[in-house]
């Protein structure tokens, strides 16, 4: 079966004022725990790019947790 890797291709830096629309709070959970939550201005002109950062950041999150976890960032290889 072949692996698809899908990367990004684009090298140019992203607008400033998309990172000054996005928020970061720390949040206590029920359970003592604190959470960080990233948080996206609705209004502002910037919020197509906005919500993509955000993405590619929860993106690269949950790739690095998969790669502590199983050893790779994809997902868990099927045995044989």
């Amino acid at each position: 079966m072949t692996r698809v890797i899908v990367k990004k291709l684009a090298t140019g830096k992203r607008a400033k004022s998309a990172a000054a629309s996005v928020t970061t709070k720390l949040v206590h959970k029920p359970g003592g725990r604190r959470v960080r939550i990233l948080s996206v201005d609705a209004n502002s002109p910037t919020f197509g790019t906005d919500l993509s950062a955000i993405f590619e950041r929860n993106v690269a999150r949950a790739r690095r947790e998969n790669k502590k976890k199983f050893g790779s960032p994809d997902r868990v290889a099927h045995k044989a």
